[in-house]
């Protein structure tokens, strides 16, 4: 959580300066939730990757990239929503919702053992389509998104 850390250090009132493809210029706004307590974590029965668990006990739930005027934003999700989420969005066992994009994208991530998860992002995710799944895990996700300052990146490799 490197990354997160550095972009905190970097806002002025909760606030930045990015730009974005096609020369998009703005102001985008950051809001963090307080941390998650260990009860409130427990209540995820499922298998966590570490740094999710992490990412909840220094904040349960952020609004990232928002614009002070359209939204959008991706919003990662606290305790509460991720259950909410896993029934609302049906996810099967292994998944878990992590998060929703700025056009209401699902971000959801897929756990295959202890060591080894994935991040899958769609409108309405079927989990068995792989072009929904990213080469890449939540860690790896999260890095690339501060990066990429709030783009979806990752529709940049889907034709």
């Amino acid at each position: 959580m490197i990354a997160l850390e550095t972009l905190k250090s970097r806002l002025v009132n909760n606030q930045i300066e990015i730009q974005n493809e096609e020369g998009f210029v703005a102001t985008l706004h950051f809001s963090f939730s307080e941390p998650a307590m260990e009860v409130e974590i427990k209540r995820l029965k499922q298998m966590m990757p570490n740094d999710i668990i992490q990412f909840l006990k220094t904040h349960n739930g952020a609004d990232l990239f928002v614009h002070p005027t359209y939204g959008g934003g991706i919003r990662l999700f606290s305790v509460d929503e991720m259950i909410e989420y896993r029934e609302i969005w049906e996810c099967p066992e292994q998944f878990i919702p992590v998060g929703a994009g700025r056009d209401g994208e699902w971000i959801v991530c897929e756990v295959v053992n202890e060591h080894e998860n994935y991040i899958w992002v769609g409108e309405f995710l079927t989990y068995t389509d792989d072009t929904e799944k990213l080469p890449m895990d939540y860690t790896r996700w999260f890095d690339y998104l501060i990066v990429a300052q709030g783009a979806h990146f990752w529709d940049w490799f889907r034709g």
